[in-house]
């Protein structure tokens, strides 16, 4: 959320930029859904963050 808020961005826009729901952004932020490994990878390209931890 930190991430999408300093790039300026809604939900709605950041789910559009992804090609995602914005419902699966809200949830994501909110803690409801389980991240998906993909849609983690086009969040990450397009906010310009890491958003994985390395193991």
């Amino acid at each position: 959320m930190q991430a999408r808020v300093d790039k300026k961005l809604t939900q709605a826009q950041l789910a559009q930029l992804i090609n995602e729901k914005p419902q699966v952004i809200q949830e994501y932020e909110s803690g409801k859904a389980i991240p998906n490994q993909q849609v983690i990878t086009k969040l990450e390209r397009v906010l310009g963050v890491k958003l994985r931890r390395k193991k």
